[in-house]
């Protein structure tokens, strides 16, 4: 704890404790808690400041386990899906669906599920750049292609019934 005044004589003072990052030096300033540096950390009301320990999920870790088993399950429903859209490409439904559109967003999701395995271990600066910017790019794809797609159903389904003279422009 340090001391906080408490009116306008020195002798009174109430005690208030340190917020975390801070801690108070029984040496040092009693009015004062210190702050801890950018590599380490305190709880509140600590006399020490303790250094970071960084942690990192292990590709043996069950948890990890877990979520690999899940995304190479969905790669492979995802692979399994586009095998499945390429035997039948011709037909009306596929072509409704998307066409080759539906191909650039099932191999974008592949892809993405694939990205899972970056985020396992320790990390250095260029793998931790890499796992992010894959797994934002191969998710925003799809998303991107997604709203264009039912951009494409509204203005044929609703614009179109409105301004029939509208799409023939």
């Amino acid at each position: 704890f340090k001391k906080k005044p408490d009116g306008i004589h020195r002798c009174c003072f109430k005690c208030e404790i340190c917020p975390k990052g801070t801690y108070f030096n029984k040496t040092g300033n009693p009015y004062e808690c210190i702050n801890c540096k950018d590599t380490e950390w305190s709880a509140a009301g600590s006399t020490s400041c303790n250094l970071r320990e960084l942690e990192f999920v292990l590709f043996t870790d069950s948890g990890a386990m877990l979520i690999m088993v899940g995304a190479c399950s969905y790669a492979v429903l995802t692979v399994a899906m586009s095998v499945l859209f390429a035997i039948n490409y011709n037909t009306p439904v596929v072509r409704s669906a998307g066409g080759p559109m539906c191909f650039l967003i099932l191999g974008c999701l592949c892809l993405s599920n694939v990205s899972v395995f970056f985020f396992f271990s320790k990390l250095t600066d260029s793998s931790c750049v890499m796992s992010y910017l894959s797994i934002f790019l191969f998710y925003t794809v799809p998303l991107a292609c997604f709203v264009v797609r039912s951009f494409q159903i509204v203005f044929i389904f609703k614009i179109a019934a409105k301004f029939p003279n509208f799409h023939s422009v």
